[in-house]
């Protein structure tokens, strides 16, 4: 199978991005130089908006589903049930958060999805239609669990149950999105013949390697705990220290612990509890009920098992030593995965074509193309973080880093697109350059 055309131009791809990227930047923009842009905010549907209209200008149909998700279709192959080619991310954000993460894949795929289709009205023929997609609540930072909109697009979650998650606040998803107009009612769009997203790394692989992209093998396990201490509220000062039920002091020991959970494996375990509501809150009362969410990752089945374990004894054995009482309230647990190899495999491929170093790694952080793995082939195409900061308002990738991923996420569309989505087919084309002597 040989290619007769080149893929489309990427300076402009690249001009384009960036243009978007500053301009959605602005949507929950910090005075730090970061965003808080929490799902279904005000922020999060002016971002919604952005990405929408300039999917439209470029000739995309948009479609939002019963959970918000948005997918801008760009019908490049004149073909009824053509093959679906399918990039993007997320455009919510962390509170006080970096403006790269989730926001650069969103942005990224619709500027690729808007040079294939300038390609096509060029006169180039595709086997498949692109879509580019933002999910919703990737982060988990409003709306728990994570990656709500893509599980529930993958069928692995109901739409009832994501619809009926509830803020700190009380509000549901269901109420918020409607709230900013993104409660939609379309059908999504098939699975995808072929899923990939472009990220940025968030830690120092890449950099310390010197690496332009790096090609994801494998995701680590995770494994999510929320927990309620009970207690009973009480004067800070006249009652009796043997007559406090402290939910605080139960939440201390759990915390200390999850961290010498963590300590026993170096540099193969990592443990969090990152969130923490109290009551009353008050400085002159005992705390009567704490909230918060424990969170342990590993590469190693075995070690995530035993880890979670321990956590849930710790739970208990907290609890006893404050003299109080726990709840374990939601247990959700995401397995160590393989990525298929013909992704990695195709990416890989564009990389070399495009001068770029590449290299296959884990990723510790999840992300939405998780969500999709055995449903359809998957691939995630990380660009280096400078300094591995992330969720934090000093998050940074450099532009020459972000347009090398753009770059390579363009071939690699251009060829699934071509191959009517299969990545094993998409690496039999020629590169490019060589089928009708275009300058790379």
């Amino acid at each position: 199978m040989t290619s007769t055309s080149s893929v489309p131009d990427t300076a402009a791809a690249a001009r384009a991005f960036h243009a978007q990227f500053a301009d959605i930047s602005t949507c929950g923009a910090t005075g730090g130089g970061g965003i808080t842009r929490l799902c279904a905010s005000a922020a999060d549907g002016e971002a919604r908006h952005r990405f929408a209209d300039a999917a439209r200008e470029a000739g995309a149909e948009i479609l939002v589903d019963a959970v918000g998700n948005q997918f801008a279709l760009f019908r490049l192959s004149g073909i009824p049930g053509a093959p679906l080619v399918m990039m993007g991310s997320h455009l919510d954000s962390q509170p006080k958060a970096g403006r790269f993460d989730g926001t650069y894949g969103v942005v990224a795929a619709g500027c690729i999805g808007a040079s294939l289709m300038r390609a096509r009205h060029a006169g180039e023929t595709f086997a498949a239609d692109f879509c580019a997609v933002n999910w919703t609540g990737e982060e988990g930072a409003r709306f728990r669990p994570s990656l709500l909109g893509s599980s529930t697009y993958a069928g692995s979650r109901r739409i009832e149950e994501a619809l009926s998650s509830r803020d700190d606040a009380g509000i549901t998803l269901c109420e918020a999105l409607d709230a900013i107009g993104f409660l939609g009612t379309d059908r999504p769009p098939p699975l995808p013949a072929c899923y990939l997203e472009l990220h940025v790394e968030q830690g120092l692989v890449l950099e310390k390697a010197k690496a332009a992209i790096g090609l994801v093998t494998r995701n680590w396990g995770a494994a999510k705990i929320d927990v309620v201490f009970t207690g009973e509220q009480a004067h800070t000062g006249p009652t009796p220290m043997p007559r406090r039920r402290d939910a605080l002091l139960a939440a201390a020991y759990l915390i200390a612990e999850v961290r010498e959970i963590a300590e026993r494996w170096p540099g193969r375990f990592h443990s969090s509890v990152g969130r923490l509501l109290v009551e009353p809150n008050s400085p002159n009362v005992v705390p009567a009920r704490v909230e918060l969410s424990v969170e342990l990752r590993t590469a190693d089945d075995r070690l995530l098992t035993e880890a979670s374990l321990m956590a849930e004894a710790a739970i208990a054995e907290a609890a006893s030593r404050a003299g109080i009482s726990s709840t374990i309230t939601g247990r959700t647990l995401r397995p160590i995965r393989i990525l298929p190899e013909a992704v990695c495999d195709l990416v890989a491929t564009c990389a070399e074509e495009a001068s770029l170093r590449s290299l296959r790694m884990d990723t510790v952080a999840g992300h939405d193309a998780i969500s999709l793995l055995g449903q359809c082939p998957t691939g995630i195409v990380f660009v280096p973080s400078v300094d591995g900061v992330a969720h934090n308002e000093a998050e940074l990738t450099r532009p020459a880093d972000l347009e090398a991923g753009l770059a390579v996420g363009l071939r690699a569309a251009w060829r699934l697109c071509r191959a009517g989505g299969s990545p094993e087919r998409a690496l039999l084309f020629k590169r490019p350059d060589e089928a009708s002597g275009a300058v790379r």
